[in-house]
């Protein structure tokens, strides 16, 4: 399961580099035209925003599965192991629940506006919202098994 998570994480992260990659010559690119040409570009401001939303949801599922998201742990660091473990422990489901209540969100906005285009590349809804879908399914499918992996590693006496 941990190979399975690491390669689909793996491909996660080269989607994001591309994002990347896309929002740094767009945002580039309109810098040149701004001060050099004088004029801006509508469709590369759209392309770097829907870059910088797919990057960053793209990468939650990655960083989520190695513990590198945002942690806060003035708290846990004083714990003793056991309560630390409960805290995390529920901290997996809570992110789980969290990601299945936002899923439902995008679905109940998505089935009146999935065919609403943006207003400069013309691009429909379901397909700027795809890396933002795939992004937190992700993220909710890893907090699952984090949590699934905890709780019988404690069966185990792990």
């Amino acid at each position: 399961m941990d190979k399975l998570l690491k390669n689909v994480t793996k491909v996660y992260r080269w989607a994001a580099l591309v994002f990347l990659l896309v929002l740094f010559l767009s945002v580039f690119i309109q810098i040149i035209m701004r001060n050099v040409f004088h004029a801006g570009s509508i469709q590369l401001e759209e392309l770097a925003r829907i870059s910088l939303v797919s990057l960053v949801f793209l990468m939650i599922p990655a960083l989520s599965a190695e513990q590198k998201h945002i942690i806060v742990d003035i708290v846990l660091i004083y714990l003793p192991e056991q309560i630390k473990r409960w805290f995390l422990v529920v901290s997996d489901l809570l992110m789980g629940l969290f990601g299945l209540y936002v899923l439902w969100a995008i679905s109940t906005i998505m089935q009146r506006n999935w065919s609403v285009r943006t207003p400069a590349l013309g691009l429909p809804n379901a397909v700027f919202y795809l890396p933002v879908i795939l992004g937190i399914l992700a993220m909710t499918i890893i907090s699952f098994i984090r949590f699934w992996t905890t709780m019988t590693r404690w069966k185990e006496g792990v």
